[in-house]
């Protein structure tokens, strides 16, 4: 009888705590309004230990935009390979977060990370002799609910804006002549 209750008591601490860690994940992804002013603080330590607290802005009205990373490789001839980066990686890859987190870092405003990705996209494409890898960011613009009711999709040429970066010139690999 005792471990009856033993495992009953488990499985409703189980169910209470699953309940608690739903309830936060929600409230750390809404968006600012009365409710969760007044909600918020009672989760915000848990939220916050386990980095929970993130600003995910997937709810309406204001999801924010999609943004894809693309780069051309270069080569000494002028041969212009285009390649995805971050659309290349299929989502059920459990390599699909860092990769994603990885192309949403790729900017003008941290070179150094621009110049290491281009130098491991150099190495990895070694075999086309690249000179050079030109990254493009694509970031999504807002369609409106008109806009997709006339057959246009978020990642139409006219719904995207493309920035492209300075290029990151190959270096040779170490001990390579």
């Amino acid at each position: 009888m005792n471990a009856i209750l033993r495992k009953r008591a488990a499985i409703a601490f189980g169910s209470l705590f699953a309940a608690w860690h739903g309830t936060v994940l929600v409230l750390a992804a809404m968006p600012d309004s009365y409710l969760s002013s007044q909600v918020y603080p009672l989760v915000r330590p848990y939220a916050e230990f386990l980095h929970l607290d993130g600003g995910w802005a997937f709810f309406a009205p204001d999801p924010t935009a999609g943004r894809a990373l693309r780069y051309r490789i270069e080569d000494a001839q002028g041969h212009r390979t285009e390649m995805l980066f971050s659309e290349a990686v299929p989502r059920s890859d459990p390599a699909y977060l860092r990769f994603t987190t990885l192309a949403s870092s790729v900017d003008n405003d941290s070179p150094a990370l621009m110049n290491s990705v281009g130098q491991m996209l150099c190495r990895q494409h070694a075999a086309q002799h690249p000179v050079r890898i030109v990254f493009t960011v694509v970031k999504q613009l807002r369609i409106t609910p008109e806009q997709h009711a006339q057959g246009l999709r978020p990642l139409d040429a006219s719904l995207v804006e493309l920035a492209q970066m300075p290029p990151v010139t190959c270096q040779p690999a170490p001990g390579s002549t």
